[in-house]
This record gives C-alpha cells, sequence and structure tokens, in this order.
C-alpha cells in the first residue's frame, strides 16, 4: 500500500476521535461508497482510543485504506503500538497505514510531557527503529529512551512482509528523519501547496542522506476542503477551523506557505484575545486561499491539483467537506475527484 511520489494521487478523507464511533464508521462507510481511497483516523486529546475506532471500521468496510494518523509513542510503547497495528493490519486484510507522532504540545497542554519528551527526535526515532524490528524484521535499536530489548518481536506472524510506517512530522528536523526511516509522512493539521513544497524537500533530503529514493516515499496531509454549489457558504464553512489552528500550528506551516504574515498574525491575535469566533471574522480570503481548497466543486479540483503538483499524493478531505457535510462529501467523491486526473 505504500506509494511514491510517481504513483497516481489518492482522495481520501481525515475524521476526529471527538464525535461518536457509529458517526466515524458511519462516514467511512459513505466514503468506500462513494470510491474514496482511504479514511484516517487520529488519537488526540483524551478522546476515542484509535484502534477501537480503527477495528471498528476496518469490520463495517472491505476496501478502504485504513491511516492511523497519528499515535503518540509517549503515550503508547512503541511495542504495543506495534502489537495493535500488526493485529489491525491481519484483521483489515492488510489495509493498514500506520502513523506515528510525538504531538508535544498536546502532551504538554496535558500536563503529561516527562523527562523522555525532552529529547522528541530521538525518541521518535527509536519510536520507529522499534516497530519496523517488531512489525518488518527491521534492524533493532538499542534504545536510549524506551524501555526495550533489541530482540523484542511479535509472538506471531505478520500478515505482511513490509507494513507501512508514517511520521506526523511538521518541522525540518522531524521531516528529514521521516525521509531516512519512514515509510510516508501525514502532514497534520491546516496545510499549503508551499508548505507541502518545502515539506518534500525536507523528507528527500533525509533519504537522500540516507541512500534511500526519495520517490519511493508517500507524503499525504489533511486539506481543508470544503465543496458546496454555493461558493461563498464553502468559503465561509471554513473559517472557524481555520482560525483555530491558525493560532496553534508550528511557525514554519505558516511561514512556508505565502500567506501575509500581517494576515496570519492578525488572526492569531484575536483569536487569544478574544477567541476562535473573533479570529474567524478575521480571517481574510486571501488566507482561505493559501490555507483550503474551498468553493464549488471545479475551484475545489482546480485547487487539490495545485497541492498534487507540490508533491502531496494522499489528499485528505479533512474537518468541514462544506456547510452540508454529506452533501460536501458526494461532491467531493463525484464532481471532485474526477477533475483530479
Amino acid at each position: 500500500m505504500t506509494g511514491g511520489h510517481n504513483g497516481r494521487p489518492r482522495l481520501g478523507i481525515s475524521l476526529s476521535n471527538e464525535v461518536p464511533v457509529a458517526q466515524t464508521v458511519a462516514l467511512a462507510r459513505m466514503a468506500e461508497h462513494l470510491g474514496l481511497a482511504e479514511v484516517w483516523l487520529p488519537e488526540s486529546r483524551h478522546g476515542r482510543g484509535v484502534f477501537t475506532v480503527a477495528a471498528q471500521v476496518a469490520a463495517r468496510t472491505s476496501r478502504l485504506g485504513i491511516g492511523i494518523g497519528v499515535v503518540n509513542p509517549f503515550w503508547r510503547h512503541p511495542s504495543v503500538i506495534a502489537m495493535e497495528a500488526a493485529t489491525l493490519d491481519e484483521a483489515s486484510g492488510g489495509r493498514l497505514r500506520i502513523g506515528v507522532g510525538a504531538a508535544m504540545w498536546t502532551l504538554r497542554a496535558l500536563g503529561e510531557d516527562d523527562p523522555r519528551t525532552r529529547r522528541p527526535l530521538t525518541a521518535m526515532k527509536e519510536a520507529l527503529e522499534i516497530i519496523r524490528a517488531m512489525v518488518s524484521d527491521g534492524p533493532a535499536p538499542a534504545p536510549a529512551i524506551f524501555t526495550a530489548r533489541p530482540s523484542t518481536r511479535l509472538d506471531f506472524p505478520a500478515s505482511r512482509p513490509r507494513l507501512p510506517i508514517y511520521v506526523g512530522a511538521v518541522n525540518a528536523r522531524m521531516l528529514e528523519a521521516s525521509g531516512a526511516l519512514a515509510d510516508g509522512v501525514q502532514l497534520g493539521a491546516i496545510t499549503s501547496p508551499g508548505y507541502v513544497r518545502w515539506a518534500r524537500e525536507r523528507v528527500a533530503d533525509g533519504a537522500r542522506g540516507a541512500g534511500r529514493d526519495p520517490d519511493s516515499l508517500d507524503l499525504a496531509a489533511n486539506v481543508l476542503i470544503s465543496v458546496a454549489r454555493d461558493a461563498t457558504a464553502a468559503r465561509d464553512a471554513v473559517r472557524e477551523v481555520l482560525a483555530y489552528y491558525l493560532h496553534r500550528v508550528e511557525g514554519v506551516v505558516t511561514d512556508t506557505s505565502g500567506a501575509d504574515p500581517e494576515q496570519v498574525e492578525a488572526v492569531r491575535r484575536a483569536v487569544r484575545e478574544d477567541g476562535v469566533a473573533a479570529g474567524a471574522r478575521a480571517v481574510t480570503g486571501h488566507l482561505i486561499d493559501v490555507f483550503t481548497a474551498a468553493g464549488e466543486p471545479d475551484q475545489v479540483a482546480a485547487r487539490l491539483r495545485e497541492f498534487t503538483e507540490a508533491g502531496l499524493q494522499g489528499l485528505l478531505a479533512w474537518h468541514v467537506f462544506g456547510p452540508d457535510p454529506h452533501q460536501g462529501l458526494e461532491l467531493l467523491a463525484r464532481e471532485v475527484a474526477p477533475g483530479l486526473w
């Protein structure tokens, strides 16, 4: 299931763990019925546990790819991630992509960071090596962060010789490490063609430094998508989500986007001082143009082509879909997707 830079772009959805499991399963089933490629499921804050939700999705679908985007090795020991991932891959008939990410801002916000989290890059490299060694007989690490023996292996055979491992990476060092060690990267939160292009180069640098072919690595990302017959309504539907994430993403996400920094700062200041609703009112048309694919179906298709031209292969419609989410998902599959390739 790994796809390199030369592969055909994939259109899928990325859901949250904030809604009932039945609602997530229903959306995943709808995505499969509409012919979309995959669904990605997160584990963030103290929401619903991702492996339980993913198992429900796997049981109620037959073709849909399933991505875990992402699970935190500071919450779940890498050996537990390996066990859960290999089990889910077996149960789903080999449809899994497993994403791992440290999500430091979550740990700090919840008061759950500990001394290990002060070395996130080292910890992530170790976690990847432990998981790879267990699920695909990769090189065994000698861990310094996590308690694990180099000889640790699963007590059952993995269903595939190489289960695709992704990293939820944002900054340059983590992206480069991903290029050296992982099968792909899942860029979370808001993104833009400018950031995708920059991130792709960092991943390629890491791959080349490790003697790997950059074109063998996959790059997927959440894309804030909103599609409707009414372009204005579609664009208005992204304002609150965009304000929320502009306030919290790492600076590199906005700095590489091409967005006007004064307009970005105006939104951040409004959120800081008066909350997300005020930030949404400060979101300009320019910021919607930079960070989303929002409008009528042909406008969204044209915008998504800009993301694929920047190097994105996994286009994950995220968070909004449209002012009417179910109608937006149908428009995405039936009218936007045919215009992507």
